[in-house]
């Protein structure tokens, strides 16, 4: 799940269509006088800090996704918190079918602690399925919040 160095052309082909999506929200996701969409994280995400985990999601051998998660003390997470899901994408064509929900748990699962995690508040898709899906996983036990403006979630999976 975790991608290798060699697999991150495969996410830095993947994070466009991501960005895209997005765009339809608003907020600042925007294409540049180049046609290179902006603001442009990737190169964070990437990077080889031990702070960020690159996620990359495949069905019978081909990418449909991946995520992006923070550790602390990574710099833009809230204090007391262990994990950020910053980013989560799946193809569209693959949406709908649980894919969504079996990568989410994957990427819960992988990693224990205090987790945050934000929707922009446009995307009531992500919205509700992240409601769906910490409700199953968590029983419930999390806390709905604002991050920076936005809808978000707050829970410890440790006990779970």
């Amino acid at each position: 799940m975790r991608a290798a160095p060699s697999e991150y052309p495969i996410l830095r082909n993947l994070y466009p269509l991501y960005l895209h999506d997005l765009s339809e929200f608003g907020g600042s996701y925007t294409l540049d006088a180049q046609g290179v969409w902006q603001p442009d994280y990737l190169s964070t995400w990437l990077s080889e800090s031990e702070q960020v985990h690159p996620l990359l999601f495949r069905l019978d051998g081909m990418p449909v996704g991946f995520a992006f998660v923070a550790q602390a003390p990574f710099p833009y997470m809230t204090q007391g918190r262990d994990y950020q899901l910053s980013e989560f994408f799946i193809l569209r064509s693959k949406r709908r079918q649980g894919l969504g929900q079996q990568a989410a748990l994957g990427v819960l699962n992988r990693f224990r602690g205090v987790w945050e995690m934000a929707q922009l508040r446009e995307n009531r898709a992500a919205i509700a399925f992240w409601k769906h899906v910490l409700t199953e996983y968590t029983h419930g036990r999390f806390q709905q919040t604002l991050l920076n403006g936005e809808p978000a979630q707050v829970f410890d999976n440790r006990g779970l």
